[in-house]
């Protein structure tokens, strides 16, 4: 996928407006004398501070159920951004990147306010500064928030919920296995040196699994296994550690593994720089409309982030689909595809928001508190999707699915 959030899938790779998150989420934060009301905001969630224990997400703050520490308050959002360069440009829907015009991806972030006289002060939701100018909005990397292929392959996160590897397959013939951090920065040597992994493939005549052994090459492992029938398949057993457990890995490939292009060398302009960091123009009467969006690899474009509508029936519509489309990929077993319609349906659940104070008091005591359990639950799937626990995401669904039935019979639909 490209996301996501919890067991280990919170989010993603540098931070923007420079600065990052501290760890501390729930920090003091100058009173805001006027809350921004026009604002979206995520939906605040209570996390464990503790590295490894991610998935830990809670509605209410308390102890962490793995590690007894203090849940921290925290803001969680998908954003689109360039693959090169995590997090230095931020947009709400797919596009391309203004460094190198890579299609966007989708990774998880941190949301926080601050202002530009206490910058180290943080806050979990807009407001007005001392000075009376608006907070700074600012988004952060979380550990596991970028989830998406680095060189063009398939990539997993593994069951330790810190390491991640990437399975490539070359049109030289040869299949390497790229390995990283929890924030999708490549391994270091000394780690990589304790990795050892086997591949194993089909043999063409005999049908029988043959395990080759993967060889390090620098920060990689690799080896040569031909050329394969397409849809090739084959799977890899990784220790990541002498004395650690084997993990199997199972990747599937429809063609070969293209390599995203490079970040390009040259020094950027002042007005590239510029351009980076600002809103794109207007269009103008009579102008063209925009292009037609191209989408990271290995998003469904069928499923890509659509405009939501303008009325609730046909919002409460698109929702209803959208649960219908992760019914759909659960059953398959599709489960690297999930978060793309949980996250459109966190969007749509999040628009409902604003369509809560039309309802009346007694609906919108089960509006308000399903649509924070849908978007939960949408980060719960986009997270147990990259681990491809199937109990787990199940699990996930069925919280979803009531929440998504609260929202439907909350709101009238016509």
């Amino acid at each position: 996928m490209a996301i996501a959030f919890a067991v280990a899938a919170m989010a993603a790779a540098e931070t923007r407006v420079a600065r990052p998150f501290p760890g501390r989420a729930g920090a003091e934060s100058p009173a805001p004398q006027q809350r921004a009301q026009s604002e979206s905001v995520p939906p605040l969630s209570y996390v464990c501070p503790m590295p490894g224990d991610e998935e830990v997400i809670e509605g209410d703050p308390g102890k962490c159920r793995k590690c007894g520490m203090e849940l921290v308050p925290i803001r969680l959002d998908s954003v689109w951004t360039c693959a090169t360069r995590p997090l230095l440009v931020v947009e709400s829907k797919p596009g391309k990147c203004p460094v190198d015009g890579t299609p966007l991806i989708q990774v998880t972030a941190a949301v926080s306010w601050s202002c530009k006289d206490k910058p180290s002060v943080v806050a979990t939701a807009p407001g007005t500064c001392a000075d009376g100018s608006p907070m700074v909005k600012q988004y952060a990397a979380r550990a596991h928030g970028n989830h998406n292929p680095q060189h063009g392959g398939v990539f997993f996160m593994a069951p330790d919920a810190w390491h991640h590897l990437e399975g490539t397959y070359l049109r030289t013939g040869v299949f390497r296995l790229h390995l990283y951090d929890d924030f999708t920065k490549p391994l270091p040597l000394n780690q990589v040196r304790e990795v050892s992994a086997s591949l194993f493939v089909k043999d063409a005549k005999t049908g029988k699994e043959a395990a080759i052994p993967l060889v390090r090459n620098g920060r990689t492992l690799q080896a040569p296994i031909g050329k394969q029938a397409f849809p090739a398949q084959m799977f890899a057993k990784v220790k990541f550690k002498a004395d650690g457990p084997e993990s199997r890995f199972d990747f599937g490939f429809d063609d070969f593994s293209k390599e995203p292009p490079k970040t390009p060398t040259a020094t950027m302009t002042n007005n590239a720089a510029a351009m980076m960091m600002a809103p794109p123009p207007a269009a103008t009467a009579g102008s063209p409309g925009p292009a037609l969006i191209e989408v990271a690899a290995g998003v469904d474009p069928a499923l890509v982030t659509l405009p939501i509508p303008e009325t609730v029936p046909e919002i409460l519509a698109q929702l209803r689909a959208r649960t219908d489309q992760i019914r759909a990929f659960i059953d398959k077993g599709s489960f690297a595809s999930i978060y793309v319609p949980a996250f459109q349906a966190k969007d749509l659940a999040l628009a409902l928001d604003g369509h809560t104070r039309d309802l009346p008091a007694e609906r919108r005591k089960v509006a308000a508190p399903a649509i924070t359990k849908l978007v939960r639950s949408a980060w719960l799937l986009d997270a147990f999707g990259d681990l491809g626990n199937k109990q787990q995401i199940s699990e996930a669904y069925v919280k979803f699915v009531e929440a998504a039935n609260d929202i439907q019979s909350s709101f009238p639909r016509q």
